[in-house]
């Protein structure tokens, strides 16, 4: 009868390690989703910026 009892904790730590794996990958996962975002905020900026400079430069060669 004892074999059941260790099936039982096999399965038991098998899942802890399971959800633990679970959680390291959830944390993982936001860590990129707010680095992805970051990222996609630089580049946005980066593109807005360098319009409005070719904006103010084709102004400035108007007014000359």
């Amino acid at each position: 009868m004892t074999q059941p009892k260790s099936d039982l904790a096999y399965l038991r730590s098998e899942k802890a390690k399971a959800e633990q794996k679970l959680r390291s990958c959830q944390h993982r996962e936001k860590i990129l989703e707010r680095r992805m975002s970051e990222l996609n905020r630089r580049e946005r900026v980066h593109r807005l910026c360098t319009r409005a400079g070719m904006l103010e430069s084709f102004w400035s060669v108007r007014e000359s």
